[in-house]
């Protein structure tokens, strides 16, 4: 697949508009002129016959054949874009690649429009039997009718038709039961998913007014509101522990500084850091990673752009890295602070040198065959990353090939993260598990194989505790957090899962532990802030905003906790 460069993206964003277009065009449906994503739920009947089965196509269908026509074309931005504004993410269709072969959406399209030439053919025989006045044609010509449209719609349809047999065995047959391999194993878990509106309501009804005992007071919370756009990331600094940064979808990233160690204290200086110099250059330039180097002094971002920034604590502008040829899913300082390491939506990983004036590419990994969706540091020279072609690898500074490349999932990979020694990494999935993999073993199967989440999981975080943590007398903890509304924690000692938190009622975007791995916090799409108490298995403390929430984090203090909302917030609750 070839990326997009900068001055493609109107082309792309044409295709894109032509191919929803047509492929509504196809369905021939009055809901087709609504958009895409308010009719996720909504089907659009083909064949509605009482005397032949039901054949139809949901939006989401629709959507993920656009998506899949755009990315086989080559352009990298706009399906990206329309997998974010389509809410492909949250649809069921996330596995639907193992059943569409290449050129679906075009092989669909040319056979609506037989389909359309079969029809208009017959009205016009219709017609001709009309005028000749003779009843024993109109039948003959109702039947006709009746015959090819069943044939026509059954060509069509076949894909729709298994595509909606797997959904109605609940979307993911090959992970219907729990099983954990290792020393030991867990029993099967419940689905947590409630499909009754009253049974839904009565739960939701329950939720709330328990919150309503751990609900932060307004007073706890301070509001964070400059940008223009969704705030996809926030990090704060474990240095200046008064400051955090944020990363916008407004192609801005902001260095916010605290007045006082308490929300009622309010908010001191603000330093706005431009990715884009006027509206049209700020096109394609949302932030969408950032991370501060380890002394504190230095705040790299990356953008949909495809540049890595480096930034300065008063907003200077250090370096502009360039040299992804698509947008940076990660961004990841090493310990020592000289090597900047990216993962990019063009296949590739680079290793920037930037302890000179001048930043450069130490080298550039091209191992994986699909984007690398995220990438963190074992040491300081050796790192781990992960794709959508459901590959792990890990890689050393100096070697020209991966040292290891694991290859247990089988969808797309969306996080790896090492432990605290160093010595394992977890890595979770789009086929609803999490891994955790012995680097100093020779063995190529997971160490352990978590399989009891129902959805796909976007996130893992290492507790900072066990061997090589500043806690290495508490127990070593992984948290998972799935789009079926949980989150998970793991003991990696035994392989047990110890706590089950199924408070949200939606996608669990993110978690961070605090600096004591005492407590946990967790957001989800629907707004929710928990913070957990990790052994005791309770929350302790909640907080509802308007919007989803992409990103959660502690200060170092463990005083207070940051969420990052769609509704262009940020949120700042003080703790406890």
């Amino acid at each position: 697949m070839n990326a997009e460069g900068g001055g493609a993206a109107s082309s792309a964003s044409a295709a894109s508009s032509s191919a929803a277009a047509a492929a509504a065009a196809a369905t021939a449906t009055a809901t087709a002129q609504r958009p895409l994503q308010q009719q996720q739920q909504q089907q659009v009947t083909v064949n509605d016959r009482p005397s032949q089965p039901a054949l139809h196509l949901t939006s989401d269908e629709v959507n993920y054949l656009i998506f899949r026509y755009m990315q086989e074309s080559g352009f990298v931005h706009s399906s990206f874009t329309f997998t974010y504004e389509s809410m492909l993410g949250r649809s069921n269709m996330r596995n639907a690649e193992r059943s569409i072969p290449p050129g679906a959406l075009v092989s669909f399209l040319q056979k609506g429009l037989q389909y359309v030439g079969i029809e208009e053919t017959l009205r016009r025989e219709q017609q001709r039997g009309n005028a000749t006045n003779s009843n024993s044609n109109k039948r003959k010509a109702g039947i006709s009718n009746n015959s090819n449209n069943t044939s026509s719609n059954s060509n069509a349809s076949s894909l729709a038709q298994e595509k909606a047999a797997r959904k109605s065995n609940g979307g993911t047959a090959s992970n219907g039961s729990s099983r954990l391999v290792g020393p030991s194993s867990i029993p099967p878990q419940p689905s947590l998913t409630v499909t009754n509106p009253l049974v839904t309501k009565a739960v939701d009804t329950i939720i709330d007014k328990e919150d309503e005992l751990t609900n932060a007071d307004p007073s706890e919370v301070l509001e964070l509101k400059m940008h223009q756009s969704e705030v996809f990331m926030c990090a704060w600094n474990s240095v200046f522990t008064d400051m955090i940064a944020t990363g916008s979808g407004d192609a801005s990233a902001r260095i916010w500084q605290m007045g006082g160690p308490k929300a009622s204290n309010g908010l001191g200086p603000v330093k706005l850091l431009p990715h884009g110099t006027g509206p049209r250059d700020r096109k394609n330039k949302d932030v969408t990673t950032l991370e501060w180097s380890s002394d504190g002094k230095l705040l790299a971002t990356g953008s949909y752009d495809g540049v890595a920034r480096v930034w300065s604590l008063n907003g200077a502008l250090v370096h502009t890295l360039r040299g992804h040829k698509g947008p940076i899913f990660s961004l990841k300082w090493n310990k020592k602070g000289n090597f900047l390491l990216s993962g990019s939506y063009d296949k590739t990983t680079i290793v920037w040198d930037v302890s000179n004036g001048s930043g450069f590419i130490k080298q550039q990994f091209d191992d994986h065959q699909a984007p690398a969706l995220d990438v963190d540091w074992k040491d300081d020279n050796t790192f781990a990353s992960c794709s959508t072609d459901k590959t792990v690898h890990i890689c050393r500074v100096g070697s020209e090939k991966p040292l290891k490349t694991y290859t247990g999932h089988t969808d797309e990979v969306n996080a790896v993260k090492w432990d605290p020694s160093g010595s394992l990494l977890a890595s979770c999935s789009d086929d609803c598990t999490a891994k955790v993999w012995d680097v100093n073993s020779d063995r190529k199967d997971p160490m352990y194989d978590f399989k009891s989440h129902q959805q796909e999981i976007y996130t893992v975080k290492w507790a900072p505790t066990g061997p090589g943590s500043k806690n290495p007398d508490k127990k070593p903890l992984l948290a998972t957090a799935s789009f079926d509304g949980s989150v998970r924690l793991w003991n990696v000692q035994d392989g047990n899962c110890i706590q089950v938190f199924s408070r949200h009622r939606d996608s669990v975007y993110s978690v961070a532990f605090s600096p004591s791995g005492n407590y946990l916090a967790s957001g989800s799409l629907a707004g929710q802030l928990y913070i957990w108490n990790v052994m005791e298995g309770r929350h302790i403390k909640s907080f509802k905003g308007k919007g989803d929430i992409f990103e959660v984090a502690w200060n170092k203090e463990e005083t207070r906790v940051a969420a990052c909302f769609s509704s262009n917030v940020v949120c700042i609750l003080d703790f406890p």
